[in-house]
């Protein structure tokens, strides 16, 4: 057990990142932000005590996985905390020289593989008895063929994993309303090696999503957290706007299962959709990783980051703390998502603006650490653009 803080190396700087950051570093705890530009919001915080640019984890993984290795020698033997999905890829990949520099907080290799390809989770929550929505994953001309004769629309098209597919076409996912639109899509990921699967779209409103936040040991759960999304940008199959804490009990057994049935230790975040056909939660995704709208819970008091970082480094069993519904995490993107929905009338006044007038966070602004904020000003002309084209900003 050490009596000193070393230093935790934050890997990814917008919103989820920043959230771990500002956790770590209001605690006391030496932080590194490892980011990929000046233009990350944990570059303008005041808690990291330094930061570095470091290579593209995405395509440079062997490199990335050197990188942190020689941090050592500069910032010494520290914590290793993903908060992207490339880095914890990366990560993940190179665990066994990682860990003989640093503490690695970060699913195995194989975890990491079946929460970041969207088909191994399929066949987990299938395995382990989690509801889920019917899925194919077609790989070549022939099986998409054979797929398209049961397929109802509309549908998905979802990417295997995830930020490849936003990095080459700026969205999470692609609905399509017919068979040529499906063809169309498939191809166009296919011809850039990105793998996909098709994916029955799951009825009901925004507000049927929910968060299911948990600290595993030694497969049990220690201390659990749910939320519900209120609003995402763009509407329905975007990133979070707004979402509420709220005790959902319904999906803490399914969300135990497939957390336990990937084999994760630490952290983990499982999204649900209540589907109004039967009335049951589904599984939409699992990450291994702080999510974005992480801050929510440290917020509340259950902080996932610090918990985290005192298990790895001083031994300390988490331990759940009681928490209180109805507190509001508010993106700065959901401006754009209220002035269009007033606009179109999908929303009246009184019911887009009852999380500003109910205690609520800011995803970005702290009073305490008030200059992400000002950099992610710039960005407003960006978000626009994006929900204009019905496709989200790509954030991390």
């Amino acid at each position: 057990m050490r009596t000193t803080n070393p230093p935790a190396y934050v890997l990814g700087g917008h919103q989820a990142g920043l959230a771990v950051v500002r956790s770590l570093g209001r605690a006391g705890v030496p932080v590194v932000a490892i980011l990929s530009s000046t233009g990350d919001l944990a570059w303008h915080s005041r808690y990291p005590q330094d930061r570095e640019i470091g290579p593209d984890p995405a395509d440079q993984t062997r490199g990335y996985a050197d990188f942190l290795i020689a941090l050592r020698e500069r910032h010494g033997p520290g914590v290793i905390i993903p908060t992207t999905d490339e880095s914890l890829e990366a990560v993940a990949a190179h665990r066994t020289g990682l860990e003989a520099a640093h503490i690695v907080a970060c699913p195995s290799s194989w975890s990491a593989g079946v929460f970041l390809d969207k088909r191994a989770t399929s066949e987990i929550a299938a395995d382990v008895d989690v509801p889920a929505p019917g899925t194919a994953c077609p790989q070549s001309e022939a099986e998409l063929a054979s797929a398209l004769e049961g397929l109802r629309f509309p549908c998905l098209v979802k990417p295997r994993e995830s930020y490849r597919y936003t990095r080459a076409f700026g969205t999470k996912m692609t609905r399509v309303e017919n068979a040529d639109e499906l063809r169309e899509a498939w191809r166009a990921a296919q011809a850039l090696d990105i793998g996909t699967l098709i994916q029955e779209i799951i009825p009901g409103p925004e507000t049927c999503g929910v968060n299911y936040n948990v600290y595993m040991i030694d497969g049990e759960p220690v201390v659990e957290f749910t939320s519900r999304k209120l609003r995402l940008a763009p509407p329905n199959y975007g990133y979070p706007a707004v979402v509420r804490t709220e005790r959902v009990p319904e999906v803490l057994e399914a969300g135990r299962r497939i957390v336990r049935g990937m084999g994760i230790e630490g952290f983990a975040n499982a999204e649900f959709k209540l589907d109004e056909r039967d009335g049951e939660y589904k599984l939409m995704e699992v990450n291994g990783r702080p999510n974005m709208s992480g801050a929510l819970a440290v917020h509340c008091g259950v902080d996932f980051p610090l918990m985290t970082y005192r298990h790895l480094v001083h031994g300390v069993t988490p331990r759940q703390t009681p928490w209180r519904e109805g507190i509001h995490w508010i993106d700065k993107a959901d401006r754009l998502v209220l002035a269009e929905r007033w606009k179109t009338g999908q929303s009246s006044f009184p019911q887009g603006l009852a999380p500003y007038f109910s205690r609520h966070i800011f995803s970005g602004f702290d009073v305490r650490d008030p200059a992400p904020s000002l950099v992610r000003l710039r960005g407003v002309g960006r978000v626009s653009q994006a929900l204009g084209k019905h496709s989200p900003l790509a954030r991390q």
